[in-house]
């Protein structure tokens, strides 16, 4: 939609927020908080009372503290870290042992007051359950960074006496078999890293004897030098292959010229009658375009010497003497010719088997070049060959060096800790002892309270939100202004206390004056939205029937008549007539009355116009359908038709069209080109976003000025902010606020006197 700009270049267009705000969520919350509580409190409710079913457990703990060894051996604080951390290690893995787990369960099981304790619970559901099954414990460290870290015995149970029980006796295994255990498992492991480390030693005295080897056996002192070498050769190998390549490609390309020259030579010599040398001397001359045969031997020489006798010749011949060609000079001359000329044959051919010879000498350089090129390939490959299986036994020779230093270390520091004294040979202490819980640690009742309070706040939210973006009938100002892409010129309340057949007389009537304040706000909003002078044509359609398009098109015209504007109501819905029923006229006169005329005799018009319309208020006349017709379109194509609407053009200054709906009949979109504005009206919840934008959309194709959309038939619950400035507009509420402030008889007699002074 295209922005309009006033006089002073100023946007006219409105900057309305095209997003919901916070306050227009917690109307919409409002709207259908019942529905929305009478959800989300079973949903809440339901958590609340599935968590609160879950088993109960007990938890409880015990601990012990580790005691470093002292400075004895005068150990490096790194030294003395790292044996914190082997012995914190140590511990750990005692505690996750299977061995103290198993020594748990048999403890427990062997005693029949403590099995009773932890297999009560279960006995009392019927679940019946071994020991090994109702035993949970885990243990937990605190940060190795600490001086003293200790050891905690996590214990969960049934019952709180199960849970103590489980901590207890994990406590005192753990010290039986930490003290029965000690010496045996420290003296094996010994024994263990020094078969390992030997074991490693061998492997890596072996695997360095072997690579020595293998070096000594191929004479690779220094493979980087063999390497290098080799790859100098190849390249210079591959060098000269290259340029022997290039000087076959050279001689055969001289080669090509010379077969070219003989082919020539060939067919002159075959047109030609003599065979004298004179005659081949002619036919050789093409060889010396070559530089290769030009440049040959004693070729340059010889043809020299042939141009010096050549020119004595023809000195001989035109001196003041001038010698006949039997003089002796004359005959020496032609000898000497003769046998240059002999030569220079006989020494192209010679330069020609010269490039052949060349071309066999660079093929077999090149073989020869690539023969060893090959051997240079191959030898390159062993080396290559040579230095992986050098680089794999380095490897394992690295990874064996590394194995042996880890096995040397963890050896040290088994002898440290035979070496230490006896009062340290037991440094775990028992710190606390468990304790009897004072009840279950889950379920968690005030956590599942939270929770689900939670849940109820979230699904009395989220639910009338969520109905509100799932129902896409247009019901709001934002559905007008965000969806379909228009102006919300007007919202018309739900009208309950004003008979049926009365409603299109609201205005003109002044049967309610909060609807009527409303009518007045969207005649306001028209004039701010329209972009034509008067008089104008004003189309009202809708996309369905019983949307209130005929109640729209009375008031507005009763509101234009009210201003001052002479205004005509045209009847066009054709199929179904039905304005001439608000003021109880014959529907025998009218619109198709007219254009019928008017293709008789188009001069009698503005008469027949002035008698058919009926004045039914000040400044307001209605024109009727002035009949039934199917064929609405055909009619608009007629010129008749396009004389009458500028005959009622000219006679007022407002013509409201009241026309089918365009969901359903193409007279609204044929119409809409010869009209200057279109109003869009649309029942509250009757009709889909999709199909109203639809509609608006095939409207502006025609090209015809869009005011906006009308929402009609609002239900009274709603508040204004709920809906742009109130589902009832700005004048229904100006209107209850005056009434309240003044008093309704005052009120009353104001707006009785404003019409007074308007008429």
């Amino acid at each position: 939609m295209e922005e309009e700009f006033d006089n002073n270049g100023q946007s006219t267009s409105s900057s309305k927020s095209k997003t919901r705000g916070i306050f227009d969520f917690l109307l919409i919350i409002r709207d259908r908080w019942l529905l929305s509580l009478a959800l989300s409190l079973p949903i809440s409710l339901s958590y609340v009372y599935v968590k609160f079913q879950d088993t109960e457990f007990f938890q409880s703990s015990s601990s012990f503290r580790l005691v470093p060894p002292p400075a004895v051996l005068n150990l490096q604080k790194v030294d003395r870290d790292t044996r914190l951390q082997s012995l914190v290690s140590k511990h750990l893995e005692g505690l996750n042992s299977q061995d103290l787990r198993d020594r748990v369960i048999q403890n427990i099981d062997d005693d029949p007051k403590s099995k009773a304790i932890i297999l009560a619970p279960f006995m009392r559901d019927g679940v019946p359950v071994s020991v090994s099954s109702a035993v949970n414990y885990s243990i937990g460290v605190s940060p190795t960074g600490t001086t003293r870290p200790s050891f905690t015995i996590n214990s969960v149970s049934r019952s709180a006496q199960g849970a103590k029980l489980i901590a207890d006796v994990a406590q005192i295994e753990y010290e039986k078999l930490h003290k029965s255990t000690k010496s045996l498992r420290v003296e094996s492991v010994r024994n263990l890293l020094e078969n390992l480390l030997k074991q490693s030693l061998e492997s890596e005295a072996k695997l360095a004897d072997e690579m020595s080897k293998y070096k000594k056996k191929y004479e690779l002192p220094f493979l980087d030098d063999e390497k290098k070498d080799t790859a100098v050769r190849k390249s210079q190998y591959s060098s000269e292959v290259t340029s022997a390549k290039l000087q076959q490609i050279k001689i055969d390309s001289l080669l090509r010229q010379v077969l070219a020259i003989q082919a020539r030579i060939g067919s002159r010599e075959s047109s030609s009658k003599s065979k004298d040398i004179d005659n081949d001397i002619e036919l050789i001359k093409d060889f010396f375009e070559i530089d290769a045969i030009e440049a040959f031997g004693n070729i340059p020489n010889l043809r020299s010497t042939l141009y010096e006798l050549e020119n004595n010749r023809r000195v001989y011949e035109e001196g003041s003497n001038g010698y006949l060609e039997r003089h002796p000079k004359m005959l020496e001359n032609a000898r000497q010719v003769l046998d240059i000329k002999k030569s220079l044959i006989l020494e192209v051919a010679a330069a020609i088997e010269d490039l052949k010879d060349k071309r066999m000498q660079y093929i077999s350089q090149e073989r020869e070049f690539q023969v060893a090129m090959n051997k240079v390939q191959s030898e390159s490959m062993l080396l290559s060959d040579m230095e992986e299986w050098l680089a794999n036994k380095q490897r394992e020779l690295t990874v064996v060096r590394k194995s042996t230093d880890q096995i040397q270390s963890r050896l040290n520091e088994v002898k440290i800790e035979q070496a230490l004294p006896s009062e340290q040979e037991e440094p775990l202490r028992k710190e606390s002892f468990a304790y009897l819980p004072g009840g279950p640690f889950t379920p968690n009742k005030e956590n599942i309270k939270n929770t689900g309070f939670l849940i109820f706040i979230a699904c009395f939210l989220a639910i009338p939100i969520c109905l509100e973006f799932v129902d896409n009938r247009v019901k709001s100002p934002f559905d007008v202004e965000v969806f379909i892409g228009k102006d919300l010129i007007a919202g018309i309340p739900k009208i309950s206390d004003v008979v049926e057949n009365q409603r299109p007389l609201i205005v003109g009537n002044d049967l309610d004056d909060g609807l009527t304040e409303s009518f007045r706000s969207m005649y306001s909003k028209i004039q701010m939205n329209s972009t034509v002078d008067h008089p104008k044509c004003i189309l009202i359609t809708s996309a369905i029937p019983s949307e209130g398009k005929s109640l729209i098109s009375a008031n507005l015209a009763y509101c234009c008549a009210n201003h001052g504007r002479k205004t005509v109501l045209v009847d066009f819905d054709l199929r179904r007539p039905g304005l001439h029923k608000i003021c109880d006229l014959e529907n025998r006169q009218g619109l198709v009355t007219l254009v019928n005329k008017a293709a008789v005799d188009p001069s009698a018009l503005n008469a027949e116009v002035i008698k058919t319309v009926v004045e039914i208020h000040p400044n307001l006349f209605i024109l009727p359908s002035g009949g039934k017709t199917r064929a609405a379109t055909e009619m608009l194509e007629q010129r008749a038709y396009d004389l009458v609407q500028d005959e009622l053009r000219r006679e007022f200054d407002v013509v409201i069209i009241d026309s089918p709906p365009i969901g359903l009949f193409p007279d609204s979109l044929a119409i809409a080109r010869k009209v200057d504005e279109v109003l869009f009206v649309t029942r509250f919840g009757k009709v889909s976003r999709k199909v109203a934008k639809s509609l608006v959309e095939d409207l502006e194709e025609t090209g015809v000025n869009v005011l906006g959309v009308v929402l009609n038939d609002l239900p009274h619950k709603k508040t204004p902010g709920y809906y742009y400035s109130g589902y009832y507009g700005y004048g229904y509420f100006r209107y209850k606020y005056y009434n309240k402030y003044y008093g309704k008889e005052k009120f009353v007699d104001s707006i009785q006197e404003s019409k007074n002074i308007s008429s």
